[in-house]
């Protein structure tokens, strides 16, 4: 199974930009997108692949949260995946289905491994990024 994207999280989005926008340039990466509470990157040559991402922390978490989302070929992969995850002991976070809200396209379910960390199955079909 293939490493989609990771989120760090972080408690001051602005000041982490300050250092990893510099950092992750030289390294060949751009801002694929960036919100006022996050901002993702992408090696330049595929600018919506996404692969890393700093978030703002909730205050009531401990930073030390962590955010990581496995790329599946298919819907129907995001689904079992998730199955396979609730009956291992994951908690439901979100289940298998459309995320308009972060992209177009965006086919995602997640769960809380036992320490609480948030782990994401999700599939991107491409052809809806294309008629963006």
């Amino acid at each position: 199974m293939p490493l989609h994207h990771v989120a760090v999280y972080v408690s001051d989005v602005k000041k982490s930009r300050e250092f990893y926008d510099p950092v992750l340039a030289a390294c060949g990466y751009v801002v694929s997108f960036a919100y006022d509470e996050l901002v993702y990157y992408a090696p330049a040559s595929n600018p919506h692949a996404a692969e890393f991402g700093l978030t703002l922390a909730d205050p009531s978490k401990p930073i030390g949260s962590t955010h990581v989302a496995f790329g599946a070929s298919s819907p129907s992969e995001v689904a079992e995946w998730y199955q396979v995850a609730i009956k291992s002991g994951g908690k439901d976070n979100g289940a298998p289905g459309i995320r308009k809200e972060y992209h177009k396209g965006y086919y995602g379910a997640f769960v809380h491994d036992p320490d609480g960390h948030n782990i994401e199955f999700v599939h991107i079909d491409v052809s809806c990024e294309a008629a963006t």
